[in-house]
């Protein structure tokens, strides 16, 4: 990535507070450059993770600080994007390599997506616990089926019918595979649905159109005595 980042620009690990949320806003940025932005991230957490688990375990007396002394969860929202089946970005490479070897070194990978059918089933499958929400597509039925050798074909046909903010667990984080109601986040700063009628009629542009009077759209002969 040398010939990709610019050298007068700060570390942008160093932007990243430990113990913290932090969210990585590449809403702005090309479908090419997040792949590369965010590959790079994956690469540098991965390495950085590793140098520091082994140092701790070989009781290093080195003074090398490490960006990340503990461990990471990271989550990637439009995972069908950066994580494609049948194509190879950068993201894919190094995602694929948290999710066999990241336990091991204390870096965690959690992806999101509405799509799964779209997405690497090799990564897919190698995540420990499944979040299944309600799915209506038969290719993301069965891609899901795939990843989750627990999940029953009685539960699958149960996805379809799931109401908002239910969901199916299955895997390392429930004994059994459940069905459990998650509370509705009120306040969302993005990424909530728009209500366009709400918004039409607050606009003040709108407030003055008439309302159109449906007599006239009426044919008299049809009325009824």
């Amino acid at each position: 990535f040398v010939d990709v980042l610019d050298p007068d620009i700060r570390d942008p690990l160093g932007l990243i507070k430990q113990g913290k949320v932090n969210v990585l806003n590449i809403s702005e940025l090309s479908e090419k450059q997040a792949n590369v932005a965010l590959a790079y991230y994956f690469q540098e957490l991965l390495t950085d993770r590793k140098s520091a688990l082994l140092a701790k375990s070989a009781k290093s007396k080195s003074t090398h600080r490490y960006r990340f002394e503990s461990p990471v969860f990271v989550i990637i929202e439009e995972a069908h994007v950066f994580i494609p089946k049948g194509e190879e970005t950068h993201t894919k490479y190094w995602a694929a390599k948290i999710a066999r070897e990241g336990r091991k070194f204390g870096l965690g990978l959690c992806i999101v997506s509405q799509r799964p059918r779209n997405i690497d089933p090799n990564v897919l499958s190698q995540m420990g616990s499944l979040a299944v929400m309600k799915i209506v597509q038969e290719d993301d039925q069965r891609q899901i089926t795939a990843a989750a050798e627990s999940i029953s074909h009685d539960l699958i046909n149960q996805l379809t019918s799931l109401n908002v903010g239910d969901a199916v667990f299955v895997g390392q984080w429930v004994n059994l595979p459940s069905i459990v109601h998650i509370e509705e986040v009120k306040d969302k700063p993005v990424g909530s649905d728009k209500n366009a009628i709400s918004e039409w009629k607050s606009a003040k542009k709108f407030e003055k159109i008439a309302t159109e009077s449906t007599q006239g759209l009426i044919q008299k002969d049809l009325l009824l005595d």
